[in-house]
């Protein structure tokens, strides 16, 4: 003979199922996809801290020099930090600028005993979000 079963004896209607495979599904990818996010800002972090590097050996080298041996104008023009196509810092340029600037520390074209030093770093940001720059400047006197 057939029996009902007792209203209290319930089980997992499919209705119940399949609204909590959607709310897991959605929480899955929702994970996903903060690993992308993760690494991106890593990358950029990684190139910052490079750029940040290399701007200043740039300048350690350039601020060797004498006063008279820092030449106006490109110091050293825009090129990649490595011939290698597989190097790291093949994705990163360095120029260096040095300008004579007055007192109020604007460019001059003449020489007032004092030169600034700027040493710029690029490179392209991840995800082709377009082109970085790092900037360190500085100021060296004749005296």
């Amino acid at each position: 003979m057939f029996k009902w079963k007792n209203r209290n004896q319930r089980g997992i209607s499919l209705i119940e199922v399949m609204v909590s495979m959607a709310i897991i599904t959605v929480a899955f990818f929702s994970i996903i996809n903060i690993f992308p996010f993760s690494l991106n800002n890593s990358k950029s972090a990684q190139n910052i801290t490079s750029a940040s590097y290399l701007a200043q050996a740039g300048m350690e080298y350039t601020i060797s020099k004498t006063y008279e041996n820092l030449t106006v104008g490109n110091f050293e023009t825009r090129a990649h930090l490595a011939t290698s196509t597989d190097s790291f810092f093949y994705q990163f340029e360095r120029e260096i600028i040095v300008n004579y600037i007055d007192e109020n520390l604007v460019n001059s074209v003449v020489d007032t005993g004092l030169k600034k030093v700027e040493v710029n770093v690029y490179w392209q940001a991840p995800l082709g979000a377009g082109e970085k720059k790092y900037e360190l400047k500085t100021l060296v006197s004749d005296k």
